[in-house]
């Protein structure tokens, strides 16, 4: 009898746990860099979702980069595929040997130091990439194996009962579409960008075209995600845009839902913009396939979805559920007008596990993934969903975000995560040493935002540390050594040598990136112009400058990061090292030993 009490306490316990939870528990895994998904295989996919299913994951979702402003103008993934009027764009997840994202193409065999060996390259090829990428002749070969990928990891996550959305951006379109252009207002140009006329036949043929391909080759999509671009309407001109009589119209109608203080013109009209946009995904999507969901989504600047919102939410339908990344790479939580909307409508927040600004660093967030996920329940609000690139080096982040996007309520501290977190990682001894320094370390953000942006290419200013920063790699290190000391399990001696060489790896990319500047300066100032190559440069500055390269302590920078790789994530990581910083270094030393 008391053990039949016992069992039901507990599952009363479990139900109200789960009552409480977030109907939304989602991830969303992002494809660009080879640290993450666009190198993945479906081994690393079913890895990767028998992990969400034990964290009680519920929802994934992908986005796909479809050409557009800035540096994605020509930049398509082949897990949409946008064939229109015959004209198939050229597509294909990045590898080793491409020039997207300041990767400067690379061999795998020239790796530096050995760390070739690390990768096992399918036979016959010589990149580091997805098989689906590296293995394919042709764009046609590229779209046809991506999207065979992602039908296998459709069918892996409803297997676990996951929810799949799959998500383009509306409103911009491969380069090749404007070779079809056959009216003057088909598309507006801003700041480089192609920005789609939503009242355009061909605008329209184009959008309804990327709807029916995955509707056709993801049957039983759950969702379908439309994103606003994330450059695209920058230094577009509503003057002009607004000739065309169609926008015109629409815009005189429903500007008054976007006009408010603060609120300028160029803002006011992508909010009307956006919305003519979503409405005719939304009706076509409702007559193509009645039981799909739609999910909006953008990026969280004020400049961009931030002040859209409130417009969008007034003239939408009411079973368009909003979301949008939370600001500053997740540096904030979701707005406060989430609550308001809320209200109306679903709304999810999107935290992020960790921003593309620190991609070689850990970025300890374990204190704002608690807050993040609780203000969301206390906003009322339906589903979070957390973006992220890598795996092995956010997994912290991840259990934190998972257990409170299923217990909201839970008034867990900090503390107490990382000490859970050292004893069943690290041992009991770390759980009492080490645990306090990691937490002090999160709740500080003294590590959590060194510089390694792999969206630009690489320059010596990358993981250049502040004397705190440097303090505290060094006390960390030395705290790491002493749980070595006393600890036998083999499982967690692994899992401290990782970290050590986490941060053993963040003070030798220092000091490797401060070896490199002066040689970096003098090849910009040469080559600018600003001080003249060979006899007039002197000799000396030459000489320091390549004595200082040298003497940067590099093989051991590739050897120690080499030494924690485990996952897929981390060959990304060491790929971009190499075609980065070995690059680099090479080139700078032949650049000075031409100069002598």
């Amino acid at each position: 009898m008391k053990r039949l009490f016992v069992f039901a306490l507990l599952f009363s316990i479990a139900t109200l746990s789960y009552s409480q939870s977030f109907e939304i528990r989602g991830v969303l895994p992002w494809h660009n860099f080879l640290s993450g998904p666009t190198a993945w295989n479906e081994q690393d996919y079913e890895k990767y979702l028998d992990e969400c299913e034990e964290h009680g994951i519920n929802f994934i979702a992908f986005h796909n980069y479809t050409g557009g402003g800035e540096r994605y103008f020509n930049y398509v993934e082949p897990m949409v595929k946008i064939q229109y009027k015959n004209v198939l764009p050229e597509t294909g997840f990045d590898h080793s040997g491409m020039a997207r994202w300041g990767y400067l193409p690379m061999k795998v065999g020239e790796f530096a130091y050995g760390t070739d060996k690390l990768f096992r390259l399918r036979k016959g090829t010589e990149y580091f990439g997805a098989d689906c990428s590296i293995l394919a002749k042709t764009d046609e070969e590229r779209y046809q194996r991506a999207q065979s990928l992602m039908q296998k990891v459709l069918k892996m996550a409803h297997q676990r009962d996951m929810q799949m959305a799959m998500g383009f951006e509306f409103g911009v379109a491969p380069p090749e579409y404007a070779s079809i252009k056959s009216r003057g207002d088909m598309y507006w140009l801003g700041d480089g960008s192609m920005v789609y006329n939503p009242f355009d036949p061909d605008a329209t043929g184009i959008l309804y075209a990327t709807i029916d391909n995955i509707l056709e080759t993801y049957p039983g999509i759950d969702w379908i995600y439309l994103w606003l671009n994330e450059h695209c309407m920058f230094g577009v001109d509503p003057a002009l845009a607004l000739k065309n009589q169609r926008m015109k119209a629409f815009f005189d109608e429903n500007e008054q839902y976007f006009a408010s203080e603060g609120i300028d013109d160029n803002l006011t009209f992508l909010g009307v913009w956006a919305q003519a946009y979503i409405q005719k995904a939304y009706d076509y999507i409702k007559h193509k396939a009645p039981n799909t969901k739609i999910v909006i989504g953008g990026w969280g600047a004020e400049y961009q979805m931030g002040q859209l919102l409130r417009g969008l939410d007034k003239t939408l339908p009411k079973d368009v559920v909003f979301s949008m990344l939370n600001p500053g790479q997740g540096a904030k939580p979701h707005p406060d007008y989430f609550k308001e909307i809320a209200a109306n409508r679903q709304i999810w927040a999107i935290p992020w596990l960790e921003g593309d600004y620190s991609l070689w660093h850990l970025q300890p967030r374990v204190h704002d993934m608690r807050a993040h996920v609780k203000k969301a329940a206390d906003d009322g609000l339906d589903g979070v969903v957390a973006i992220h690139w890598r795996t092995e080096e956010i997994a912290t982040n991840f259990e934190t975000f998972a257990y409170f996007a299923a217990n909201p309520a839970d008034g867990r501290e900090v503390a107490t995560l990382y000490r859970d977190h050292c004893l069943r990682n690290y041992g009991a001894y770390a759980a009492k040493y080490l645990a306090p320094l990691l937490t002090s370390a999160d709740t500080s953000k003294v590590i959590s935002s060194i510089k390694s942006e792999e969206y630009f290419a690489f320059t010596p200013s990358w993981g250049r540390l502040t004397p705190q920063q440097v303090t505290a790699c060094e006390t960390l290190i030395k705290a790491i050594d002493d749980c070595l000391n006393h600890e036998n399990d083999k499982g967690h001696l692994s899992n401290l040598a990782w970290l050590r060489a986490n941060y053993e790896f963040t003070l030798l990319l220092d000091e490797v990136s401060y070896s490199m500047e002066p040689a970096w300066k003098i090849r910009e100032a040469v080559l600018s112009g600003m001080m003249e190559g060979g006899d007039a440069t002197p000799t000396s500055v030459i000489n320091e400058a390549l004595g200082r390269l040298q003497k940067a302590p590099v093989e051991r920078l590739f050897t120690t990061y080499a030494s924690r790789v485990r996952s897929r994530g981390e060959l990304g990581v060491l790929s971009s090292m190499n075609q980065r910083i070995w690059r680099e270094y090479r080139l700078l030393g032949d650049f000075l030993q031409k100069l002598l």
